[in-house]
């Protein structure tokens, strides 16, 4: 009996191996040319100016140099989500293939194993970005590695995930994979933040926690040694005649795995719907 429901598993889930396997191959050159950029840019911000300026100073420890060479780090993975991840549903219907592959596979196992096997390169291009940053570090300062750089990483993957789940979301139900890329990158990176500065001019107490820009900005934050917990350490903000403009910096820890995880889940759940109704 025992055997009867290892087998109906493994039978449940070989599409969905198959599939990313298949995903791994497709898009191997993609997170090779994502994967270079990391590498350039980290040296480029992080290394070239000392190299080139010796009389550079460093920041004083290793956390505030992680901390300083993150800025980039929410641009690489948005693109890298949007270029992964925007085709994921919508090239099935753009390319009419009907979600057939020979022997044929259950839509959703197909999904699946795309979603996957588009998570595990951006899974990687991300470990490319935080292991370079990290022998950096070590080169400068020696070791050991700052344990926040890890709890770094660890935000940096659930960011990834809530991003690639919003990406999927509108995948599902637009009809091309170019026009997908450029929607979703336009929002990430402009969107929230326009919405951010109207909402901030209205009432500069209302924090963004509707944003995953704002979330994203736990990577980076986590670094701190002192961790801003109160409202007034977690804004900057200033005031002209009667205008106050407010900038805030960071989520709690609670607030901003909160917003990803809610992000994910809204994602997915209404991706699923659309792609359950959407016919080819």
């Amino acid at each position: 009996m025992n055997t009867n429901i290892l087998e109906r598993l493994y039978l449940g889930i070989k599409p969905i191996g198959h599939t990313f396997i298949f995903e791994l191959k497709k898009q191997w050159k993609k997170f090779v040319a994502f994967s270079i950029i990391t590498v350039g840019l980290i040296f480029l911000a992080s290394w070239l100016p000392y190299a080139l300026f010796p009389g550079n100073s460093l920041p004083a420890i290793q956390t505030e140099f992680f901390r300083i060479n993150q800025n980039f780090l929410s641009l690489i993975l948005i693109f890298a989500n949007c270029f992964f991840f925007s085709g994921i549903i919508c090239s099935e219907y753009d390319k009419e293939t009907g979600f057939i592959l020979f022997p044929k596979i259950n839509k959703y196992k197909l999904i699946v194993g795309k979603y996957i096997g588009s998570y595990v390169f951006v899974m990687g291009i991300t470990g490319v970005f935080y292991f370079t940053l990290g022998m950096l570090g070590l080169f400068y300062y020696g070791g050991p590695l700052d344990i926040r750089l890890f709890h770094s990483f660890g935000i940096a993957l659930l960011y990834i995930l809530a991003v690639s789940s919003f990406i999927t979301f509108f995948s599902s139900f637009m009809k091309k994979e170019n026009m997908t890329i450029v929607t979703t990158i336009l929002i990430l990176l402009i969107g929230f933040n326009v919405i951010s500065q109207f909402v901030v001019l209205a009432n500069p107490d209302i924090e963004p926690l509707y944003s995953l820009q704002y979330a994203g900005n736990l990577m980076s934050s986590i670094l701190y040694l002192d961790f801003p917990e109160s409202v007034a350490e977690r804004y900057t903000q200033i005031e002209v005649r009667n205008f106050t403009f407010r900038t805030w910096n960071t989520p709690t820890i609670i607030a901003g795995v909160s917003i990803m995880l809610v992000y994910t889940f809204l994602s997915l759940l209404l991706a699923a719907i659309i792609f359950k109704r959407r016919q080819l």
